[in-house]
């Protein structure tokens, strides 16, 4: 787990990377060769409402597995799964200013735009994003 350092919700199924402060983390942004840290996972158990961890709430990452997210396009079994920062979404387009490619991640089921999609992840040393900006 990690803490999130940042004032905004980091929602379930999302790629996170460190924050400046210690041990914790912030959701991926669309800069080039961020270390990936792994998903969010999602949790049930939380001290509030919402899909989502909130400022200083541990954050389950997943670093080895398979974890549901959520789609913005048709994907099919091992395509490379790349992650929408501007919709917080999950994709195999193309990569852009705003669609980052995930070292380690592709889709393990083929899925369709806005169901929950299934991603196999395992995290490589280093795990640096790469986009199209």
């Amino acid at each position: 787990t990690r803490t999130n350092s940042g004032t905004a919700v980091i929602g379930f199924g999302v790629p996170v990377m460190a924050s400046a402060v210690e041990h914790s983390c912030v959701e991926l942004d669309a800069t080039n060769g961020r270390n990936v840290l792994g998903i969010t996972e999602a949790s049930l158990v939380l001290p509030h409402t919402g899909d989502g961890y909130e400022q200083y709430d541990s954050v389950g990452v997943c670093e080895v597995g398979v974890i549901g997210v959520l789609l913005s396009s048709n994907v099919t079994v091992g395509q490379p799964a790349r992650y929408n920062t501007a919709n917080k979404t999950w994709t195999s387009g193309a990569q852009s200013a705003t669609i980052v490619s995930i070292p380690g991640a592709q889709f393990d089921a083929a899925g369709a735009s806005g169901d929950v999609g299934i991603v196999r992840y395992r995290r490589p040393v280093p795990s640096l994003s790469v986009s199209g900006a």
